[in-house]
Formats: structure tokens, C-alpha cells, sequence
């Protein structure tokens, strides 16, 4: 623990006595804010396809903003979950309009995401060995985005979605402390609040149902 928070420590200087000056460490943290705003949005949002044009949206800005920071396994990372997205998310659209995608094609692209999530982990961390905090840290991350490729694949459920991404920002945190992304790092702290703000709402919600002995359906 006492290491963890002289890493932070450490961090929080460095920001504050250099980085602060680097003109596109100050863009990064711009694009950053973009996508805390688009990030918090989504995870108050029930409906799965608003929550996945947000939350690949609010990717697409952490993409570039870890860029700026030559923060390249997570500008890899993020870009092919900000695609992800997009594709499900119009997946999702077609099936609101009664045109809906064979599953065979959501599992055809879903292991074919997973497949490039695996790939470019291994190829950038053990092939190109770009700057990075380490090893199990990117594969930790990278397991994560597979539960996320899960999450999208399943039929109209988005807790496994939300669990993972919750385990994701967790382990991102360590990665944008290192890389000095601080706004990234609220993001990720927000954004687990809000996943946890809304199971919690459902268990009040749950717990005043049974209370009245009203029947309470657990939404997807």
C-alpha cells in the first residue's frame, strides 16, 4: 500500500514540475475531458444502444489523448474498442428497426475483436516492447476488453459490460498514473462510481419492491 501511494505521490510531482508546461500533454488532458463527459453519461443511461454510442465515443477521445502521451498500448487498445463499438452499436440499431443482424455475424465479429484485443497486446508488449508499466498490468487490461467484447455480444444484457468495465478502470488507473494522464484517471474513478451509483439504485429500487411485496424485475 505505502508503495502505491509513493507511486501517486510520485506522479503528482512530476505533473506538477513538468508536464503541466508540455503543450501536448495540456491537449491530451483537453481530449481526456471530452471523453469524461461522454464516459460519466453513458453509465446513467439504461438503454444499450445510447450506452455504447457514448461509451465509443468517449473511447475514441481517451484513444487520441493517450497518443498525445506516446501512451501506445492503450491508443491500440482504445482504438479497436472505439471500432467495436460502432459496430455493435449499429448492430443494435439494425435490431431496433426490425432488420436485426444474425447472431452468427455478433459472434463472427465478436471473436474477431478478440482475436485483433489479443494480437496487438502481444505484438506491442512482448514484439515492439513499447514503454509500458507492465507486463501483467496490459494483459490484465486486455482481459477486461474481452469481457467487454462478451458484454456486447450477449442479447440485450449489459452487466457483464458493466463489470467489466469497472475491472478495466481499475487497471487503467495504474496505467494513466504512470503515463501522467490525470483527467484519464478521474474518468476511470468516475466511471466506476457511476457503475456502482446504478446497482445501487437497482437495490433500492429492489429493496422497495420487496418492502411493498411488489414483484421487481432486475433490468438487463
Amino acid at each position: 500500500m505505502t508503495a502505491i501511494i509513493q507511486f501517486f505521490q510520485d506522479s503528482f510531482r512530476e505533473i506538477l514540475e513538468i508536464h503541466v508546461h508540455n503543450p501536448m500533454w495540456m491537449a491530451s488532458q483537453v481530449f481526456a475531458f471530452f471523453s469524461l463527459i461522454t464516459m460519466f453519461w453513458s453509465f446513467q443511461i439504461r438503454n444499450k444502444l445510447k450506452m455504447m454510442l457514448l461509451l465509443g465515443l468517449g473511447t475514441t477521445f481517451l484513444a487520441v489523448s493517450a497518443a498525445l502521451l506516446d501512451n501506445w498500448t492503450l491508443t491500440v487498445l482504445f482504438g479497436i474498442a472505439s471500432i467495436r463499438n460502432y459496430v455493435f452499436c449499429y448492430f443494435e440499431w439494425r435490431q431496433l428497426k426490425d432488420r436485426p443482424v444474425p447472431r452468427s455475424i455478433w459472434k463472427l465479429f465478436g471473436g474477431i475483436f478478440i482475436i485483433v484485443t489479443v494480437a496487438s497486446t502481444l505484438i506491442l508488449v512482448h514484439i515492439m516492447q513499447v514503454r509500458i508499466h507492465s507486463v501483467w498490468l496490459e494483459w490484465l487490461i486486455c482481459g477486461t476488453l474481452i469481457g467487454l467484447i462478451i458484454g456486447n455480444v450477449l442479447e440485450g444484457d449489459t452487466h457483464c459490460m458493466r463489470i467489466s468495465f469497472i475491472f478495466n478502470r481499475i487497471f487503467n488507473i495504474i496505467n494513466h498514473a504512470y503515463f501522467f494522464n490525470v483527467i484519464a484517471v478521474i474518468i476511470a474513478c468516475l466511471t466506476i462510481s457511476s457503475n456502482l451509483i446504478f446497482y445501487l439504485r437497482q437495490l433500492m429500487e429492489w429493496h422497495h419492491a420487496k418492502k411493498h411485496n411488489q414483484t421487481y424485475v432486475w433490468p438487463k
